[in-house]
């Protein structure tokens, strides 16, 4: 199973997740045995448990409802599902430990087929202008190579096109965007309206699904105004990425642009280990399957706290905390009810006003006849009511 496919957690589980596959404690539970059932009785005007079970097979009473189970499955299967489980614990920790990784933890993930990334460097220095082009270039190695179309722009004084339109992916497109990436002059925007203006050109496009925000630092307060009057209603997503913002009031911004929007948020804050590099200049493997700079920075950070917590991680936890939980609650009730398999007969028979068991051990089989006790308690139960339940 692939825990590494650009789409979003909740789609991921739907796939992978533990009620997909049967693995939820009630599902198991329903499948290594039965529950032990109530049932209203009138005269008592109460739930009054069946007894019929009693002693014949171990228990499992559930802490969460208190519900409780009889268990009739064999050790093999039990052991099957403990590790199915454990195999379902080692996916969600891959899923988590991809999701906060590399371009993941930087951008988040892209989940549509054709975008336009909109590059907002606003007033950034030369030392984090190189940093912000290191980490889109790992998004258009490791991500943008999966889509199937994309398009870059960059909000300055004179809009600045990558292509004209969102373009199909290839290995030659990739390299020639990250190219042009890496060509871009150091400046800063000249006007509040420049972020508005690359944002609308990119919604411009029929072709493209949405539009990913790219800020660095903070958004001027006329900007942000700007940005809600002409974004909010667009034609298509704007999922929004804030970059090394200083103050929490951009991040909150940023957050709620992409709610009104119908876009996803991410945040990012960079904590840099990096030297001072004499120049940015690209290399390009020529089998493309590298596209770094030579002084390639190894970007590290986290989600500011105010940002609040991921959802698509937070989702990938919740499952893998759950399957931790349901797996201890099966191993428990593998060493609670280690019981040999039996070779018992048991004959059972629930009538309205009494009930009555058979154990027939192996050990005087030829002492009984099955088919003269099944004809006794068919007679005495002709006229009457009743369940039968055979087991041999």
């Amino acid at each position: 199973m692939d825990g590494q496919p650009l789409i979003s957690s909740s789609k991921w589980l739907q796939l992978h997740g533990l009620k997909r596959n049967k693995l939820s404690l009630s599902q198991i539970l329903s499948q290594i045995g039965f529950q032990h059932r109530k049932d209203y009785v009138t005269t008592l005007g109460k739930l009054v448990a069946s007894r019929y079970a009693d002693g014949l097979f171990p228990q499992y009473k559930r802490a969460q409802d208190g519900s409780v189970y009889n268990l009739t499955a064999k050790k093999e299967l039990i052991l099957h599902f403990v590790d199915c489980l454990m195999g379902a614990i080692e996916l969600y920790k891959q899923r988590m430990e991809w999701l906060t990784s590399e371009s993941r933890q930087i951008f988040g993930v892209i989940q549509e087929q054709c975008i336009v990334i909109v590059l907002d460097f606003g007033t950034a220095a030369p030392a984090e202008f190189d940093l912000c082009r290191d980490a889109l270039s790992m998004v258009l190695v490791e991500q943008v190579t999966q889509v199937a179309k994309f398009n870059l722009i960059r909000a300055a004084q004179n809009l600045m096109k990558w292509q004209q339109k969102t373009t199909p992916v290839s290995e030659h497109t990739v390299k020639s965007a990250v190219t042009w990436l890496w060509k871009l002059d150091h400046m800063t925007a000249a006007s509040h309206i420049n972020s508005a203006e690359a944002l609308l050109e990119a919604m411009s496009d029929e072709a493209v699904e949405a539009v990913y925000y790219f800020a660095v630092g903070d958004v001027p307060v006329d900007t942000k105004q700007l940005l809600l009057e002409k974004v909010s209603d667009g034609p298509c997503p704007v999922n929004t990425v804030s970059f090394n913002a200083r103050e929490d009031e951009t991040i909150i911004f940023l957050k709620d642009l992409s709610r009104l929007a119908s876009g996803r948020f991410h945040a990012f804050a960079e904590k840099n280990d990096y030297k001072d590099a004499t120049g940015p200049a690209l290399k390009c493997e020529e089998d493309g399957r590298s596209l770094i700079a030579p002084n390639s920075r190894k970007v590290k950070g986290r989600m500011p706290l105010v940002a609040g917590v991921r959802e698509d991680v937070f989702l990938i936890w919740k499952e893998l905390e759950e399957a931790r939980h349901t797996v201890r609650q099966v191993q428990k009730i593998l060493s609670e009810s280690d019981q040999p398999a039996s070779q018992d007969g048991i004959i059972y028979v629930s009538l309205k006003r009494f009930t009555i068991i058979f154990m027939i051990s192996n050990l005087f089989v030829n002492s009984f006849d099955y088919m003269s006790i099944w004809g006794w308690f068919s007679q005495k139960c002709l006229y009457t009511d009743a369940l039968f339940w055979i087991t041999c």
